[in-house]
């Protein structure tokens, strides 16, 4: 299957940015020196690129990814920005690869759901971390997320988004106990206003309303969010101040304290556990 070449849309462009920042606190907070992600890429967009803020504090990153034309593009963008200590390498059957202990921090994002066997998954990375783990899944919870499973159907599309079931944070969080790790934080973001719809709104009321067809197709959204590989306004420090000020005004609830809130609107759950846990 070809890589995906562009980021496209408002949502996508939104969680890179929420997904990057939060990393670079992470990485600030736990002096992460060296990181291992995969085994898939689980972001809308081109895949290979959730680690470049650890890099940019100068972590050592590996990058896993099961897609040849997936890890060529990746390594392109990486030698782009001209980061040191990297490598983005295909990676098989589900597999990390890499010495026992060998990172500071192991972690993907949406992998788990699309795995064949998560259990294995999650013991193939408390294997290879020295002190941490860091798991996102989709958040059930999300206001969107029955609308999502409808429109799936309403559609017939098959669902693309892993086992729901494995979308439990708490079961992660045992299955990670078990294994020796004991969780620091739960962690919420992508946390914009809009559901958790996979499409944009305009596609999905039309999908339940078939009256509105005519009136919603193509968004300017679209047009206006779109970065292709050479393109990307993430990772350079001017382009994302400018970037980070036209969206501000949807990161209201992303900044909001109140817990309860953000778990009805955020997109993606998280554990960090560390290695120490009972087992």
């Amino acid at each position: 299957m070809p890589a995906v070449e562009r980021d496209t849309g408002l949502g996508t462009t939104y969680e890179r940015i929420a997904v990057a920042r939060l990393l670079d606190k992470l990485a600030a907070r736990y002096n992460v020196s060296s990181v291992l992600e995969g085994p898939v890429d689980g972001i809308t967009g081109i895949r290979g690129l959730n680690s470049i803020p650890f890099a940019q504090r100068g972590a050592r990153v590996e990058v896993v990814l099961p897609d040849r034309d997936e890890v060529t593009l990746a390594r392109r963008i990486w030698t782009d920005l001209g980061l040191p200590g990297i490598s983005v390498r295909e990676g098989r059957d589900w597999l990390l690869g890499g010495p026992d202990a060998g990172f500071d921090l192991v972690w993907n994002f949406n992998a788990l759901p699309q795995a064949p066997d998560p259990e294995r998954l999650l013991d193939e990375m408390c294997r290879a971390s020295a002190r941490y783990v860091l798991v996102f899944v989709s958040n059930t919870l999300n206001y969107g997320f029955p609308i999502h499973r409808l429109h799936h159907r309403r559609i017939r599309e098959p669902w693309s988004h892993g086992s729901v079931s494995v979308m439990n944070t708490r079961r992660i969080e045992r299955s990670l106990q078990r294994l020796g790790f004991r969780t620091l934080e739960r962690l919420l973001v992508d946390v914009p206003w809009w559901p958790d719809i996979d499409s944009p709104i305009e596609e999905v009321a039309a999908a339940f309303l078939p009256f509105l067809k005519g009136r919603v197709e193509g968004s300017k959204r679209l047009e206006r969010y779109t970065w292709d590989a050479s393109n990307l306004p993430y990772f350079d420090p001017e382009r994302r101040r400018r970037l980070e000020a036209d969206l501000k005004k949807h990161f209201l609830i992303e900044r909001a304290r109140l817990c309860p809130v953000r778990a009805l609107f955020a997109h993606h759950r998280g554990i960090l556990a560390e290695r120490g846990g009972r087992r």
